[in-house]
């Protein structure tokens, strides 16, 4: 589970819903009005917060109440928290209303008891992570379940699990609940006190030195930020995206035309073949009927590189693949090796053959649809500094396709 959603433990919901709405009225009477509540209640929750975040959020005179630079911080991102959580209520019920009721009178607790719940799959596994007893769980859950108006939990063979309108309803939250960390990395850095973090998600083909480069460019802008770096398969890191476990994913882009999340484009890397510099092959113009003779490493089914694969013999009998994997580093490896043959990145194999006594033996499996860029969710909103790790991308980006252009 995200920390993020463990500290809800200690910042309250219905203060941050206090604090919203003496922003907006524009005094802590006004909120009161606004919210049912008494004056005292009102100002006895905005000094609690206050002193659990350490900041002076607002400034109370005779005129009323303004939000400090910290607190329109705070304040920006807790508007932004509320209406992903009213909206993600909403979805759970079809969309049949918009949450804004049930958001307000949501509890932290019954937050982080669901997205336990659908994270660790039963109750008993979540309330052990979550250090509950199991009935206290369950009336929480339960209490949750009714606010929401949705059935949320399913009885299955021995125990008790999520529905799909549970296990979207927890995603949703997972992504609302970024804000409360962005809304902090943001305050820090307005003091002085941290950078903030941004988590990146990177496909295998990505050349490790062009994204070490956009790092590097972003840490001289932003020496505090923290980049938390993960490999792994596109749908891994895409559902990681979606549960706002990953900020941005950088690698091939497929067009899915998805409208929750935002593709852009950085350059172009067409598909090259690539075997080890001894090869008989190497330093030819090989036929496709000289290629196919010779046994592959490739991607598994149902992938980018070897649906390209596929294509580059269409109509032709296949090649023999002899290794199917999504590591690139044992794809190297078995090229330096033996005399199969790959299919990569142009990117890829320009840096791995300098390095690794491999040579490209032909341009014939350019594939020109094999766009590079980044993928975000639609509605991120990034800190400065990771602002300034995106700006490094589409710098570097800029570059590839100026070099492109002129080779």
């Amino acid at each position: 589970m995200t920390s993020e959603i463990i500290a809800l433990a200690s910042l309250s919901l219905r203060r941050l819903q206090i604090f919203d709405a003496a922003v907006t009225a524009g005094s802590a009477g006004a909120a009161a009005r606004a919210l049912g509540l008494s004056q005292p209640a009102v100002t006895h929750a905005l000094t609690r917060l206050e002193a659990q975040l350490g900041h002076r959020l607002l400034e109370r005179g005779p005129g009323g109440t303004a939000a400090t630079p910290t607190g329109h911080l705070l304040h920006r991102r807790v508007a932004r928290l509320r209406g992903q959580i009213a909206a993600a209520l909403g979805a759970a019920r079809g969309g049949a209303a918009d949450g804004q009721r049930q958001a307000g009178a949501m509890t932290a607790a019954q937050v982080r008891c669901h997205v336990a719940i659908a994270e660790h799959g039963t109750f008993s596994a979540a309330a052990n992570a979550l250090g509950l007893s199991l009935p206290a769980l369950h009336r929480t859950a339960r209490g949750f379940e009714q606010l929401v108006g949705v059935r949320l939990y399913s009885h299955l063979l021995r125990h008790v699990g999520v529905t799909p309108a549970g296990e979207t309803l927890a995603r949703r939250l997972r992504v609302a609940m970024t804000e409360l960390a962005q809304a902090r990395a943001e305050i820090a850095a307005a003091v002085g006190q941290g950078g903030g973090r941004i988590a990146v998600g990177c496909l295998p083909l990505m050349p490790k030195p062009l994204l070490a480069r956009a790092c590097n460019a972003a840490l001289g802008l932003h020496p505090d930020l923290v980049i938390a770096l993960t490999e792994d398969s596109y749908d891994h890191l895409l559902r990681e995206l979606r549960n706002g476990r990953i900020d941005i994913v950088i690698g091939a882009l497929r067009q899915t035309g998805a409208t929750d999340i935002k593709e852009a484009p950085l350059f172009d890397d067409p598909y090259v073949v690539l075997a080890r510099a001894a090869h008989k092959l190497a330093g030819t113009a090989p036929s496709a009927a000289a290629l196919r003779r010779c046994d592959w490493v490739a991607a598994p089914a149902g992938t980018p590189r070897r649906a390209a694969l596929e294509r580059l013999f269409a109509g032709r009998p296949a090649p023999r693949v002899v290794l199917e994997t999504n590591s690139v580093t044992m794809m190297l490896a078995v090229l330096a090796q033996s005399d199969v043959l790959a299919l990569t990145a142009r990117s890829l194999a320009a840096a791995a053959s300098g390095t690794a006594n491999l040579a490209v033996l032909s341009l014939a499996a350019t594939d020109a649809g094999r766009r590079v860029g980044y993928t975000i969710r639609a509605d991120w909103l990034p800190t400065a500094a990771q602002a300034g790790f995106q700006a490094s991308l589409e710098r570097l980006g800029a570059e590839l396709r100026r070099g492109a252009a002129t080779g």
